[in-house]
């Protein structure tokens, strides 16, 4: 019996010293890790000829509704590799359609998907959001980290919130840590996928059966990011990127504006979205954060080059061809935004000025294109100011011409039409105690060119101007004058009380924004009245 014991502790030995070293390994791996977190926001709003519907400005319309938005993230973790399911679930409160979800086949509200009616049986209604995996990259000299599949673009671009890319994407996105002051980023975002379609620019259906009205062009975008950190409360951040498109793209990528839209415009012969029909665009600048004590400021300066090519819409008049021809513009665009901020004990005093170039009125941009095309600013540009109307406030799916109805939405696509941008802002919060804070602001908008008031607005390719005839000179660069205010209260841990206020007071500029069969040629003010009940988790 001891001889029997004495072999198995020998072969026990022995297996453990050939044993490979990953049995070992294996044995003390970290255990899996999960959690949750998100957010449940509770949202009213009264809001006044906001015009997500229709995009008129002189038809004057009142809306008061109620929502619930969850957004949560289901987090696995083994070691320092992750994998992260992101979804998010939109619903108003009481049915609004024929169907009480889109996949229903009802009509929702905008920016929702679904409706909560009685009983609140939704089905269909949850969006995935992300679906990624994070991981050290091995075998390489300096750490790296890689994020594989739909995920945030977060620091991809810039420190600011949404100036060129923003919100979510397909790809990859590399960071590296080279020295504790330079870091760099290299992303990949796949824009539009041309799986197995016909390669023609005829209307026949290509291979297994695809029809030529899906063959898609291959549009990514690549991102290169680098940040130095030359000394303590200074950080710089240059980027540059390349977006291509073959054809019709994203709306997010390439906004309607000056008449022509975003589909047959950038198609090829025979209804195909390719045939030649391409987009170079590149775009170089810098970020840059500084903080010195109780001082702040946050410049960004960013310019983009190269060309894109269009068929002339029917629509204009062109005294340089005809109507359905290829056309060649040059892309020659500048943004320039900068913050400053200065904390006197409990009061915070900010100001804001940014400015995009545009084209002029009688410019079709048919050979030139001056105005500023972010990559996707998932409707975030100015989000974090507190502007109400003009950019994302606390109803987030309620600001002025969120929907693209009739113009670029400025805070989706930053410039105003074709038209550029101009806004000078200044706001002050007060922190009455830790867990509560009033900000009171005022805010100016202008166009960079001058907006003919006299144009066409058309639904889904902005506003045609008057291209023939006598200079109009009934035209106007003020956009209006836009008060803004929020109250915060974290009333309790993981809960806050947000209201907000905002009013518009609308100037000439947006005259062009309206309809004759609906009144006078004058635009109505826009106000809108939220408050928000958010749980943090």
């Amino acid at each position: 019996m001891r001889r029997i014991l004495f072999l198995s502790l020998a072969l026990m030995a022995l297996l453990g010293f050939v044993a490979p070293p990953d049995v070992f390994a294996q044995a003390a791996a970290p255990q899996p890790k999960f959690t949750i977190t998100g957010l449940i926001d509770m949202v009213t709003s009264y809001a006044e000829n906001v015009n997500n519907y229709d995009g008129i400005w002189n038809r004057k319309d009142t809306q008061w509704y109620g929502r619930t938005r969850g957004r949560f993230d289901i987090i696995g973790e083994v070691g320092s590799a992750k994998g992260v399911f992101g979804f998010e679930i939109d619903s108003t409160w009481g049915q609004t359609g024929s169907a009480d979800t889109a996949l229903g086949g009802g009509t929702q509200a905008f920016g929702t998907t679904s409706a909560f009616d009685l009983n609140t049986d939704a089905v269909g209604n949850i969006e995935t959001k992300w679906l990624y995996i994070e991981f050290p990259v091995p075998l390489i000299p300096v750490p790296m980290i890689a994020r594989l599949g739909a995920q945030p673009f977060a620091t991809a671009a810039s420190y600011k919130l949404a100036t060129y890319a923003n919100g979510d994407f397909a790809g990859v996105n590399l960071y590296t840590t080279i020295t504790p002051s330079f870091k760099l980023q290299w992303t990949y975002a796949a824009v539009e996928e041309n799986l197995v379609g016909t390669e023609t620019s005829t209307g026949l259906s290509g291979p297994l059966g695809i029809a030529n009205t899906q063959n898609r062009g291959d549009d990514y975008a690549l991102i290169v990011s680098p940040e130095f950190t030359p000394f303590k409360g200074l950080d710089i951040k240059p980027m540059f990127s390349m977006f291509y498109a073959s054809g019709t793209t994203s709306g997010s990528a390439r906004a309607a504006r000056g008449g022509i839209n975003t589909s047959t415009a950038y198609q090829g012969t025979g209804g195909a979205s390719r045939g030649g029909i391409e987009e170079h665009r590149y775009t170089v600048g810098v970020d840059a954060r500084y903080r010195m004590g109780p001082f702040s400021f946050d410049p960004s300066v960013l310019y983009q080059f190269g060309h894109r090519a269009v068929v002339t819409p029917a629509a204009f008049v062109d005294s340089g061809g005809a109507t359905g021809q290829v056309r060649y513009a040059d892309i020659n665009a500048w943004l320039l935004d900068g913050r400053i901020g200065y904390q006197l004990g409990p009061l915070l005093l900010q100001g804001l000025g940014m400015y995009t170039t545009g084209n002029t009125a009688r410019n079709n941009t048919l050979s030139s294109v001056q105005y500023y095309q972010p990559l996707s600013t998932d409707t975030g540009y100015l989000a974090d100011w507190g502007t109400q109307l003009t950019s994302l406030g606390l109803d987030y799916l309620s600001a002025m011409g969120e929907s693209g109805a009739r113009v670029a939405y400025p805070g989706n696509h930053i410039g105003w039409d074709k038209y550029g941008r101009a806004q000078v802002g200044v706001k002050a919060t007060y922190a009455i105690t830790p867990a509560l804070s009033a900000m009171l602001g005022v805010n100016g908008h202008w166009t960079a060119e001058e907006v003919d008031r006299n144009g066409t607005a058309i639904a889904g390719a902005g506003i045609l101007p008057v291209f023939a005839g006598p200079t109009p000179r009934d035209r106007s660069r003020y956009i209006g004058t836009e008060f803004m205010s929020v109250v915060s209260w974290r009333f309790a841990p993981g809960l806050v009380w947000d209201n907000g206020f905002g009013y518009m007071l609308s100037g000439p500029a947006l005259d062009a924004i309206t309809d004759p069969a609906a009144g006078g040629q004058n635009a109505q003010d826009a106000a809108i009245l939220t408050s928000r009940v958010r749980f943090s988790f």
